[in-house]
């Protein structure tokens, strides 16, 4: 599947097989049984690792699971939706039956289309995060030392430039940001991803690129105003450096 974006929230449960998905920069695999969960905004990608797989995913969009809802930032609640670490989950037997009962369930109800379907299937939304959120609060804390310090840092920055790539491209803004000198810094990043802080950015920038380029009603002169390039040309020169093709090429 090629990377996409939606304004959509999504859980994706893996019942057979393997899968990974990328969202933004982290990537996560998975042996089923297992669960994923994306935030809007996100720029994600499934890939099939050539075993096969069988999984199921749904969507729905912040305002209508809110709508009676008191509590306008109840999903915020939930730090597995944001936090890239805990977007996946490998799941108990058991657990992975319990929540398959509500993809079922939902599934059902979205194909009936009766008056209180969609109150219904609010509810059984709602009963599935706080399960999610059960299993979450029931995984004890991770000792293991290839979880340390500086792989925090490595995670913190991924994130930071998810939000602040297209205006901040400079290794000192992000050293900044963690309170470390840029050379530390950049020191860490290497060490612990095998890759360069700006390699890191210009992923970012080659995968964001990538996803607007599905727009065709988007002019790619205007992509790269967008995301604040100079001009279509230093643009043009940048993508065809990191994609091997130009923009123009890619898009078709």
């Amino acid at each position: 599947m090629d990377s996409h974006r939606t304004s959509a929230y999504a859980i994706c449960l893996l019942s057979k097989g393997k899968l990974q998905l990328e969202s933004d920069l982290f990537i996560h695999q998975a042996q089923a049984p297992a669960v994923f969960t994306i935030a809007p905004t996100a720029i994600r990608r499934f890939t099939d690792l050539g075993e096969g797989y069988e999984a199921k995913i749904f969507f729905f969009r912040k305002e209508l699971f809110l709508e009676g809802q008191a509590d306008i930032n109840y999903l915020d609640k939930f730090d597995f939706f944001e936090v890239p670490e805990h977007q996946f989950l490998q799941l108990e037997v058991n657990q992975h039956q319990m929540l398959e009962t509500y993809f079922n369930l939902i599934h059902e109800k979205t194909l009936e289309g009766t008056s209180h379907a969609s109150d219904i299937i609010r509810s059984l939304i709602y009963i599935l995060i706080n399960e999610l959120d059960s299993i979450y609060q029931s995984v004890p804390d991770d000792s293991d030392p290839s979880h340390g310090k500086n792989t925090h840092i490595l995670s913190k920055f991924k994130s930071l430039l998810a939000e602040h790539f297209i205006e901040e491209r400079q290794v000192s803004f992000y050293a900044d940001k963690l309170h470390l000198t840029p050379k530390y810094f950049s020191t860490i990043i290497k060490e612990v991803s095998g890759k360069t802080a700006g390699e890191w950015i210009n992923e970012m920038l080659v995968l964001e690129t990538k996803v607007r380029l599905q727009n065709q009603k988007q002019s790619i002169a205007q992509i790269a105003f967008d995301l604040n390039f100079s001009d279509a040309s230093h643009f043009g020169k940048f993508f065809k450096k990191h994609v091997g093709i130009s923009p123009s090429d890619y898009r078709k």
